[in-house]
């Protein structure tokens, strides 16, 4: 029956069957008339509709591909099976159809066709129409298997669907456009936000893991990191060794990577960022074994190089790891803004640990040395606590200077410093170097009785020294002289008096020994 006639057109005898017709009509518009009302998003818009055309139509498949204004790769797909079987198998056949159909704009409809390779599937009596907006494809409905075959008044109610439905469809997209522009503004809020308190951190005196902390906090509020690390190279021995980590166990402390090996060291190499979204799959990354501890597995990875002009500083990885996400463009040019920062503070982390270390030993200067101990003094008055003060100096230095040369008594006192490098408690206590043969160490937390364990433990190492000039052995021995807080003095200016009291008459009585400082009378 002919349904856009006007009822004087229809004949008497057919005006029942056509008002019944028509009030079904009505009855379809209105139903999504309030789905338009009630539903803003294009998905659930969509979803909602393919509910209706199963009820009225009696279909057991509905679909919907939408185009999104022309652009395949902006649309969507839909699909919904009334009953259960076999639904995989035949999405993938709706699909194919709907694309096959929308691939020529405005292609002839398709009612009932014996397609064996469709029957094949399990499709039968099924069409597939068009749905245009201001004469433009948007997109098209394919409804499927039910009992008997569409007719001339299904094609009229799918037509009164489409029309009643274009407006949702504009309305939803864009409202959905609105949606992404705001979300858009807030996340450029939050970039520039987030951006302006990584910069400032670098305007306060903090320490370089501190600060470290600070911009990479800020930066995992922009981008969903799970780890992130921070490699630093090493030029002596051309490696990188992480010096710090967010997110995950310190054990990952003890990963080593050499320059170009791992996807850390080819991006120090190639001075470029890699993304690699595959992770630990990736064939250029390099698996750290642990005795005791198994790091989580990296899905997705980004390594950025850390370069002062075109010197490398190290390497920061971010690493997600679930399946759920993986790095973008965006999130890459996000991380950049933080790598340069970080940059920038590891530069000035080095320039000033570059003013406060001596160039030949590796220890504190003797300028930084005096703060140190003034401030180890100050809290030690404060909170009550112990320290030592111990002071060192290589018997006849001289000697070995005018026997063998100045270089070689570099070499003499680039030995001692390891000594106490690998003696010390890295961290807590502190090594200097007064200038020529003389060193100092600030022992905080710690007793005469250990102070002085400490002392011998160092004589003996350093008298246990292997050097040698041109083949023939050259020994070295050092004496010290101990003072410990509050015993001894409670100032930096008496400790110093105190321990090179003691130095004194170890040299006096013979060399080679470790002496405490006489009890201070008050």
């Amino acid at each position: 029956m002919n349904l856009t006639r006007k009822l004087s057109e229809v004949p008497r005898e057919e005006r029942d069957t056509f008002l019944k017709w028509k009030y079904r009509e009505l009855q379809l518009v209105k139903q999504v008339d309030r789905l338009t009302d009630r539903y803003l998003t294009m998905g659930r818009l969509i979803r909602a509709c393919l509910e209706v055309i199963h009820r009225f139509f009696g279909c057991e498949i509905a679909g919907f591909q939408i185009l999104g204004g022309g652009r395949r790769k902006d649309g969507g797909f839909f699909f919904s099976k009334r009953r259960p079987g076999n639904e995989e198998e035949l999405r993938t056949a709706t699909r194919e159809i709907l694309n096959g159909y929308l691939s020529e704009p405005f292609a002839d409809l398709l009612v009932n066709e014996p397609v064996s390779s469709l029957q094949a599937k399990g499709l039968r009596n099924y069409l597939v129409y068009p749905m245009a907006i201001k004469s433009q494809l948007e997109g098209a409905f394919f409804l499927a298997n039910r009992d008997w075959p569409f007719d001339e008044n299904d094609l009229h109610f799918i037509a009164v669907i489409s029309s009643q439905l274009d407006n949702g469809v504009v309305h939803a997209r864009v409202l959905e456009e609105q949606r992404k522009a705001n979300a858009a503004l807030q996340q450029r809020a939050r970039e520039l936000e987030a951006l302006y308190e990584m910069s400032l951190s670098l305007s306060f005196g903090y320490d370089f893991e501190t600060l470290a902390q600070k911009v990479l906090q800020s930066a995992m509020t922009l981008v969903s990191v799970d780890r992130i690390s921070i490699m630093v190279y090493d030029q002596k021995s051309d490696e990188l060794r992480t010096m710090f980590v967010l997110g995950e166990k310190q054990k990952i402390r003890l990963v080593k990577l050499g320059m170009g090996k791992g996807i850390a060291g080819l991006a120090l190499l190639s001075r470029k960022p890699i993304v690699a979204p595959l992770g630990a799959e990736d064939e250029r990354f390099v698996p750290f074994e642990f005795p005791s501890f198994k790091p989580r597995k990296i899905f997705s990875l980004i390594s950025i190089p850390l370069l002062a002009g075109e010197k490398p500083l190290g390497v920061m990885n971010f690493s997600i790891l679930t399946r759920k996400k993986v790095f973008s463009g965006k999130d890459l040019e996000t991380l950049s803004v933080a790598a340069h920062l970080i940059s920038l503070a590891l530069q000035r982390q080095q320039f000033y640990q570059l003013s406060i270390k001596d160039e030949l030993t590796d220890l504190f200067t003797f300028r930084y040395f005096k703060e140190r101990l003034a401030e180890e003094a100050n809290r030690a008055r404060r909170y009550k606590m112990s320290f030592s003060l111990l002071i060192l100096d290589l018997d006849r230095f001289k000697s070995i200077n005018d026997t063998y040369g100045h270089p070689f008594g570099n070499v003499v006192l680039q030995a001692v410093a390891g000594v106490l490098h690998h003696t010390i408690r890295n961290g807590v206590d502190m090594a200097a170097r007064f200038g020529g043969e003389e060193m100092a160490l600030i022992l905080p937390h710690t007793g005469e009785q250990g102070a002085f364990i400490l002392a011998e433990r160092i004589r003996t190492k350093v008298e246990a020294l292997v050097l040698e000039h041109e083949g023939k052995p050259v020994k070295v021995t050092v004496s010290g002289g101990l003072a410990t807080f509050p015993t001894h003095g409670e100032t930096a200016e008496e400790l110093l008096e105190a321990a090179d009291a003691a130095l004194y008459r170890s040299k006096e009585e013979g060399r080679n020994r470790m002496t405490v400082a006489e009890m201070r009378i008050k």
